[in-house]
């Protein structure tokens, strides 16, 4: 049977988590920067994570250990990054965090990992991100991370401009006295260098007066950058950052920064690009070209290989006396490279205004259709979603499905004992526990109050009492105490099989099976 389109999932944002809980969080959080770092996380230690977070049931532990798993793949042969990138990816959607689902949707767009997938559905993954991002609001400890695998993303592409509106989108966070140094730290570190690849493309045309105000911005950007919460080895990096600016357009007012150390610099390549730029003996700058030319990538750092290309044919002009058709050739291709990036930013800008036009469709759809507490479908989602199994059924399709009636047990006693607050708490977490046990072709919805109504794509009555007694197992286990001291939560279940096509006889049935179970003292499953 061909599901209907899945409705939003719970978010698990509003959750309050326990000291154990934010000490988890707070390892994994940890971790970002660490994984960054080639054979400084164990895979062993992120899988411990994510089995705890799973035992727990802390999903946000479990997508931070997924998330740093993708970080540490680039430098670990034997983790399979892809694998991981689509699980992050299953578990945010499932949370219905918009903040952790365009985070991994953007970094699936990005080189994080080998991705199987054409360039256009990446590209869409990215406009989506953007869209997500777009419609949060307040604060979120991921939303940096989110707004910075989005600015990858372009950088990857080569939108500058895009990328560089990412950075600008977070600063507000950022700029908040109880985000961690660190965040900060990075978020910034990436700004620049994004600011440094747009002012290496734009040289590639020649030497001009614009790329003074340019530089300018890099450098101030890259001053802007706390050292104190990065790891000596982003230091350098940023010194040698800072001297490619210099050699690309010097500063004004003061004399350009002395070299980094070559030994110790990751980018040692671009020291080299700044001498071939700054060199006035032109055999010592062809030297320094050419090394620049061996050692950066041209697929990994494509602005910096071909600046460095460009460098020596200007160097090759300048030794001949004369402007060379390499040179000629050289100048024609960046300035094509210039054309395309402006109908690649045209393209990008539409399939945001795409996403735009369907995130807006959905918030219609879902403000018609989705229990605003909750976030499952409310009775008119339920009996859309019934309509289009009842017309599958009339198609040929299975016509006998199982109903599912679910009480929250004393629930006016959580209320008056707890508050509203955590009435509507245990409702949500309710809703989460039903949707994470169901499957994409079964429905879940709020009847009312506190009774949950499911529809289970299944004929199988032993199979659907193991799964209800799965749900009843899993609310009752669940650590309400995190909610509220003593706070505990068990539902009573009652469910029948019928036809979809008569929906009131079903739910008579299963109404009977629920009074079943309350008389039987609640907290329990009735057929």
């Amino acid at each position: 049977m061909t599901a209907a389109p899945a409705l939003p999932r719970v978010s698990s944002t509003r959750i309050s988590r326990s000291p154990q809980h934010e000490a988890a969080v707070a390892r994994a959080t940890g971790l970002i920067l660490t994984a960054q770092t080639p054979g400084s996380v164990s895979s062993a230690e992120l899988e411990a994570m994510v089995l705890e977070g799973e035992e727990c049931d802390w999903p946000d532990v479990v997508m931070l250990a997924e998330f740093v798993t993708v970080l540490a793949s680039r430098y670990d042969a034997g983790i399979d990054g892809w694998a991981h990138m689509t699980r992050l990816l299953e578990r945010a959607r499932s949370s219905g965090d918009p903040v952790w689902e365009a985070l991994a949707l953007a970094m699936s767009s990005t080189d994080a990992v080998p991705d199987p997938r054409p360039a256009l559905v990446r590209d869409r993954d990215l406009a989506r991100a953007v869209v997500l991002l777009q419609g949060v609001e307040g604060p979120h400890e991921m939303l940096a991370s989110a707004h910075g695998q989005c600015a990858t993303g372009f950088l990857s592409r080569d939108l500058w401009d895009f990328a560089i509106a990412q950075t600008e989108a977070a600063s507000e966070w950022l700029d908040a006295p109880d985000v961690e140094g660190w965040r900060r730290a990075t978020a910034l570190y990436n700004r620049a260098e994004i600011l440094l690849r747009r002012l290496c493309a734009r040289r590639q045309t020649g030497p001009d007066d614009a790329l003074v105000a340019e530089a300018a911005e890099a450098r101030a950007a890259l001053r802007r950058v706390p050292l104190e919460d990065l790891p000596q080895s982003w230091r350098i990096d940023l010194h040698t950052f800072e001297n490619l600016v210099d050699a690309i357009a010097a500063p004004v007012d003061e004399a350009p920064r002395e070299p980094a150390c070559t030994r110790d610099a990751e980018f040692a390549a671009y020291l080299d690009l700044a001498a071939a730029l700054t060199e006035d003996d032109v055999v010592e700058a062809r030297r320094h070209a050419a090394a620049a030319v061996r050692m950066l990538d041209g697929a990994g750092d494509p602005e910096l290989h071909l600046l460095a290309l460009t460098v020596d044919a200007e160097l090759e002009a300048r030794e001949s006396g004369a402007e060379t058709a390499g040179l000629r050739l050289g100048r024609e291709l960046a300035r094509g490279r210039v054309r395309t990036r402006e109908a690649a930013a045209e393209a990008m800008a539409s399939l945001v205004q795409n996403e735009q036009m369907a995130a807006e469709h959905t918030r219609l759809r879902v403000a018609a259709e989705v229990d605003a507490l909750t976030q499952v479908a409310n009775r008119h989602g339920f009996t859309r979603r019934v309509e289009a199994f009842a017309e599958a059924a009339e198609l040929g399709s299975r016509a006998d499905m199982t109903l599912v009636l679910v009480d929250v047990d004393h629930f006016k006693a959580v209320n008056d004992t707890h508050g509203h607050e955590v009435g509507d708490e245990v409702l949500e977490k309710v809703a989460a526990a039903l949707v994470s046990e169901v499957r994409d072709s079964d429905v879940v919805a709020r009847w009312g109050g506190d009774e949950f109504i499911l529809l289970l794509d299944s004929d199988d009555l032993a199979g659907a009492r193991r799964r209800c007694l799965s749900i009843a197992q899993r609310i009752r286990s669940g650590a309400w105490h995190e909610t509220a001291e003593g706070l505990a939560v068990t539902v009573s279940v009652g469910l029948a099989i019928g036809k979809v096509t008569d929906l009131e006889a079903l739910r008579t049935s299963a109404d009977r099976a629920l009074y079943r179970a309350k008389q039987a003292g609640r907290d329990g499953v009735s057929v």
